[in-house]
């Protein structure tokens, strides 16, 4: 009975709501995925030879936080990747991230460097910027990092003590000097970064100054290395 109930639940809800992409409006052939596969696959990929990847990797090496980076996407400014995005982070869609996080499972199980990480760290909210969201989107995406390369997540080793107001319209300088001084990572935990292989989570890489300010804190802890990754990097 429950589940003739579940079953024309579903069909009513379907009319009413029909499964469409969030992105084009076709028609979902499954419904949970939000976007259709045309839309994913119009998303830019990056190799490793990408020029905005080896400028971001040549800005990490000078500054000598982060080892290495790895991204999937390009992120385009009024591209279709930047409305999922905007999904994720304000319209509460947190299979969207999950799915992000799966994708770049599949680039970070190819790479020897990352694949044999210890613990993943999704780049953490203040907690009242958590209150107003709700969530942290970066944690999502590292639970589909975590599901396709079994590299265990950690939210509780690093903290936001910095409330930071939005990197969109700041310039390098003032990002840096932003998210100065942004996380803490207390005496107790620092026991479980020394010497750890560590991968920092955002979802969106820009400049590159909140993962080094991360990435500092995790320094001091005495971790082993430090990588990042990321859905996408900005051009």
């Amino acid at each position: 009975m429950m589940r003739l109930f579940q079953y024309i639940s579903n069909i009513i809800t379907d009319f009413i709501y029909p499964p469409v992409c969030f992105l084009c409006n076709e028609k979902l052939s499954e419904p949970h995925l939000k976007v259709c596969p045309v839309c994913w696959s119009s998303f830019t990929l990056i190799n490793a030879m990408n020029s905005t990847l080896l400028e971001l990797k040549s800005k990490f090496n000078s500054e000598g936080k982060v080892e290495d980076v790895i991204s999937c996407y390009l992120f385009e400014k009024e591209g279709k990747l930047q409305e999922v995005i905007h999904l994720l982070k304000y319209r509460g869609m947190k299979s969207l991230g999950v799915k992000l996080g799966e994708e770049l499972g599949k680039v970070i199980i190819r790479n020897q460097k990352f694949s044999n990480a210890d613990f993943i760290i999704p780049i953490p909210l203040h907690k009242l910027k958590k209150r107003e969201r709700g969530y942290n989107q970066s944690e999502f995406i590292c639970k589909g990092i975590s599901s396709i390369t079994n590299i265990p997540v950690n939210t509780d080793i690093v903290h936001r003590v910095k409330y930071t107001k939005s990197q969109t319209q700041l310039n390098l300088v003032e990002r840096r000097e932003n998210v100065a001084d942004a996380f803490f990572i207390s005496e107790k935990k620092r026991k479980l970064v020394a010497g750890k292989k560590v991968i920092i989570v955002d979802d969106v890489i820009t400049t590159g100054s909140t993962i080094n300010s991360c990435a500092n804190e995790l320094i001091k802890a005495n971790a082993g290395t430090t990588l990042a990754a990321s859905v996408a990097i900005a051009q």
